[in-house]
Order: C-alpha cells, then structure tokens, then sequence
C-alpha cells in the first residue's frame, strides 16, 4: 500500500513539473512555419508588385484619347483593364494607388503571418502577447497603407468615397 501512494505521488510531481515546464512548438516545426509565411507571403508581394508594374506600364503606353479604341486593332477594349480603356484614362492615379495598396496590404500580410508563426514558440501569455503585438502591428500597418492610398489619389476620388 505504501508504495503505490510512493508512485501515486510519483507520478503527481512528475505530472505537475512537466506542466511547469510547457513549451511550444517544436522549434524545427516553428522554423518550418516561419518559412512557409515568407514564402507566402513573398508570392503575394509578388503578384501585387507585378499587377502595379504592368497597370504603371499600361500608362506608359497608353494613348492620350480615352476614346482611341486598342492600340493594335483598332477596336474597343473589352477589359476597363486594357490598354486604352476609358477606365485607364479617366483614372489612371486611382489605379496606381489601389494596386499600390495591394501590395503594401501584401506586404503587411506577409508581416503578420510570420510574426504569428513565430509566436507559436511560446506559450499562454507569452503566446497571446506575442499575437496581439503582432496584430497591432499589422492594423497599424493597414492604416498606414490606407492613409498613403487616399492622399495618392486625386481630390476628385476621394469626394466620392
């Protein structure tokens, strides 16, 4: 009877000490987090930085008359994204600035999601401060990017939001 209250409590101290000692995630599989969310995130970036390169392009090239029809065929873009299109040249500061604000959102994004990743190494508090800085930073980071996309646009658009 004595040694099953030994191992009783035995195995209480080792239950309670091991819930002392929590850890996070396995390093390994945190590190392999972080790295997904960069790449992730660097896709993104990517996708937007190309979309604000080619609609800057696309002012580049496009004609002065909005009603000049495709450069090559002669005939009406199908696309208000097309080259030409009355879109392009009636609000061609808007486009830049929301496709802009696509990529600083990427960017952001891709901020908070490696941050979140990194928390993961941490545990109760430490874990939820972690994702709260990591969300402040991020919602400041939106709002930094929307304030830098209404001044980039033209007074006109911004009467109209």
């Amino acid at each position: 009877m004595t040694s099953t209250k030994w191992v009783i409590a035995i195995l209480a101290a080792t239950l309670a000490l091991q819930a002392c000692m929590k850890q996070g995630a396995d390093p390994a599989k945190v590190q392999a987090d972080v790295a997904k969310a960069q790449a992730d995130g660097e896709k993104k970036i990517a996708d937007a930085q190309a979309k604000l390169d080619r609609i800057r392009g696309e002012m580049n090239n496009s004609p002065e008359s909005p009603n000049a029809g495709s450069p090559t065929t002669g005939t009406p873009p199908s696309s208000p994204d097309a080259p030409g299109s009355t879109a392009l040249a009636t609000d061609p500061a808007r486009r830049v600035a929301d496709a802009q604000l696509d990529v600083d959102k990427a960017k952001a994004e891709q901020a908070y999601n490696v941050a979140v990743a990194r928390c993961e190494d941490r545990v109760d508090d430490a874990n939820k401060a972690c994702r709260d800085l990591a969300k402040a930073s991020y919602d400041s980071a939106i709002a930094q990017a929307k304030s830098k996309h209404d001044m980039a646009q033209p007074s006109s658009s911004k009467s109209g939001q």
